[in-house]
């Protein structure tokens, strides 16, 4: 059984509250230009034209999916558990297990991200927005502001500091910073690297494209996101966390080791909390086209930055993995991963296929390596 390999464990286990990296990069001096990419060789990843047809709910084609579930359940060490699986179009199958009280929903953590980068793009799709638009526009007084450009903030290549990393973040005004305390933080800690000469992940980055959306529409990003995605495509149980919400009906977070996370804390770095049928709802509109023109939703694949080493890349706001497709070769998926203290979320596509598996869970236990083996154990019945 395929459940413990370095690849998942290491690469996803705890991935979207905290920076990851290229090479070891010292405090940069304020750039004057921008600068050339110098880091590891992009990638690009097409989606094909056909999928496979829609799933067959026949008994036999996912009778051996509960037991499956249960058993990664046990294995991922999860309080709590949701999977959904599907096809492009047809039945959707899902399970969760371990919700208690009033929980309904489970957070997704940086999963979230692509919903913030999908705002962007349908903005950038109206001609409110350019990719080489600056950051100074819209945001004053943020280190290279002037030479950071809304793809670099898609893309990871700002050069940013991803603030939640410090430890100074929390000593400001409790653990929910103001757009404010960011900027204060980073004029601290200053640039990485010239924006667009390396990769490296950071959240910042991220508030800053939810601000900047907030600013053209006169709304907040929850504002937003519900009347551009939720409404658009009517899905029932999904909603945005806030720093004054209510979290009573979101799975708690519970790490071993006694973490304490706040899920309101990461705003448009992560700003869901759903059912894993409404995230796999939503990813299908998205590589249908539902929600951004197929040709904006395939910029958006076009050129993916390795991330932790040539097996995970990052293109703007979506994730691309290498692993064993279904006849052991490797094979590059896509979707996206997400996490901090106590809970885990995965979303894994096959660009091929058109096969989706979305989990997430409460605990430390690797939500990717549950996604892969559910979503083998489907295409073995639903293949083409």
């Amino acid at each position: 059984m395929f459940f413990g390999s370095v690849l998942f464990r290491f690469l996803f286990s705890s991935f979207a509250m905290i920076s990851l990296t290229t090479p070891s990069l010292a405090k940069a001096q304020k750039c004057s230009t921008g600068a050339e990419y110098q880091g590891p060789a992009p990638i690009s990843v097409r989606l094909t034209q056909t999928a496979v047809p829609p799933a067959d709910q026949q008994p036999s084609a996912t009778a051996n999916l509960p037991a499956l579930f249960r058993n990664m359940f046990v294995k991922s060490e999860a309080t709590s558990m949701t999977v959904a699986l599907a096809n492009q179009n047809g039945p959707i199958w899902t399970e969760t297990q371990g919700m208690t009280g009033d929980e309904k929903l489970h957070y997704w953590a940086s999963v979230g991200k692509v919903y913030t980068a999908v705002i962007i793009m349908q903005l950038i799709e109206d001609g409110q927005l350019s990719f080489d638009d600056k950051l100074s526009r819209w945001i004053k007084d943020v280190p290279n502001g002037n030479l950071i450009t809304i793809k670099m903030l898609l893309n990871h290549t700002s050069g940013l500091y991803s603030v939640n990393e410090g430890n100074d973040a929390s000593k400001m005004h409790g653990k929910i910073l103001s757009l404010k305390d960011n900027i204060s933080l980073l004029q601290k800690r200053g640039a990485l690297f010239c924006p667009g000469q390396y990769w490296r992940y950071s959240n910042t980055g991220y508030l800053f494209l939810g601000a900047i959306a907030e600013r053209i529409y006169g709304q907040s990003l929850s504002q937003i996101i519900n009347s551009q995605i939720i409404d658009k495509i009517e899905l029932a149980n999904t909603r945005t966390v806030n720093a004054q919400d209510s979290i009573a009906d979101i799975a708690k977070p519970r790490s071993k080791d006694g973490q304490k996370s706040d899920i309101r804390t990461p705003g448009p770095a992560g700003p869901i909390a759903a059912t894993s049928e409404d995230i796999l709802l939503f990813w299908r509109a998205f590589l249908a086209g539902d929600l951004v023109k197929p040709t904006t939703r395939d910029q958006m694949l076009a050129e993916l930055f390795p991330m932790f080493d040539k097996k995970t890349y990052y293109g703007l706001g979506v994730m691309a993995m290498e692993a064993p497709g279904a006849d052991g070769t490797p094979a590059i998926w896509i979707g996206h991963a997400g996490g901090m203290p106590g809970i885990k979320a995965f979303v894994m596509i096959d660009p091929v296929s058109h096969q989706y598996v979305t989990v997430a869970l409460t605990g430390d236990g690797p939500a990717s390596a549950v996604a892969y083996n559910m979503l083998r154990e489907w295409q073995k019945f639903h293949a083409r």
